[in-house]
């Protein structure tokens, strides 16, 4: 009898340690949304998001809404909760149309990563993103230091983007005081729609041709948009030089700039975001301690846990030593027409 009842226990604290194993070796799952539409940088992100979960030994999914629609963006991540990830990684296509989306993610006891785009009005574990007011700053410094006097025209991007209000803000830091002390005249201050380029031109085209068919500088929130204007620009054949910033260094931008058709544009390590975004992921999923340097309001009652990176100043004189020496691109990219 003795024997009988030590050979259970024993099957027992077996099958205790089987389990334990099995449930150790379980695989992380992160689902990826990304609703931030087509601009060149999502594909990067999402190439990184996978070289590191490789590396954490992790399972991703990842998916792209090019459609720019909230709903699309909200059946694709119910659909990955549903599935049973550990942690749902969204760049929201609206900001403040995400709740269905974290109600279910709650239910599912699922955390919630908010990447580059902050989540509004919503309790999310985490954001992963840039210092967009820092960014703004460098935008701003760098727009004043080249053009003192004369017109501008800020494209900010789409209102409900929670990154616009601090790169315009921060940006203004330097803009401002020249306008109040009469130096720079504000043509034109618009949000550009959904980030649109077509929006965008518009907008620059009719502002020009009202101030006489000229400008002297133009704040643009992203490059799609300094792409957008520059266009406006040549098709306008406005003779004079207009300073032209963007941000996130999307080829196209580099090449303007060699061009002169764009002054300068923000690089931002997609690698470095990518990678954090994937390892705060990772440590919410296995319970470990998740790397924060700053908190955010989000129009909720609370506050959000943040982890922030800064980006570059990228001109014609930096363009080898920012983008190309630590192989963001190589010189045929570049260089080849």
């Amino acid at each position: 009898m003795l024997k009988k009842w030590l050979s259970c226990i024993c099957a027992a604290i077996l099958l205790l340690g089987l389990g334990g194993c099995e449930d150790n070796s379980r695989k992380v799952k992160i689902g990826v949304s990304i609703g931030a539409g087509g601009a060149a940088r999502w594909q990067k992100d999402m190439a990184f998001m996978q070289e590191r979960a490789k590396a954490l030994g992790a399972d991703i999914e990842l998916r792209l809404n090019l459609p720019d629609s909230s709903k699309t963006q909200a059946e694709d991540c119910l659909e990955m909760l549903s599935d049973g990830i550990d942690v749902l990684i969204i760049t929201p296509n609206n900001t403040r149309k995400v709740d269905d989306v974290l109600m279910y993610a709650k239910q599912k006891n699922t955390k919630v990563v908010s990447y580059a785009r902050a989540v509004m009005g919503g309790n999310v574990d985490l954001f992963v993103g840039y210092d967009c007011y820092k960014i703004g700053q460098n935008m701003g410094q760098h727009l004043t230091e080249k053009v003192y006097h004369g017109d501008i025209i800020v494209l900010k991007g789409d209102v409900n983007d929670f990154n616009t209000p601090f790169l315009y803000y921060g940006a203004m830091k330097y803009i401002k005081p020249l306008i109040e002390n009469g130096k720079l005249n504000m043509v034109l201050d618009a949000y550009v729609p959904k980030w649109s380029p077509a929006e965008a031109k518009k907008l620059v085209k009719e502002a020009v041709a009202a101030n006489g068919n000229r400008i002297d500088a133009i704040f643009a929130s992203n490059d799609r948009l300094a792409g957008a204007a520059a266009e406006a620009l040549e098709e306008l054949h406005v003779t004079n030089h207009a300073v032209i910033t963007g941000m996130d260094a999307e080829l196209a931008a580099i090449k303007r700039i060699l061009a002169g058709t764009q002054d300068a544009t923000i690089y931002m390590d997609l690698r470095e975001l990518a990678y954090a975004a994937v390892d705060e992921a990772y440590n919410l999923a296995t319970k470990k301690k998740v790397n924060v340097n700053s908190e955010l309001g989000n129009d909720g009652s609370n506050k959000i846990n943040a982890f922030l990176i800064n980006g570059k100043v990228v001109t014609r004189e930096n363009i080898n030593k920012v983008l190309i020496e630590p192989g963001h691109f190589t010189k045929e990219d570049i260089y080849s027409e």
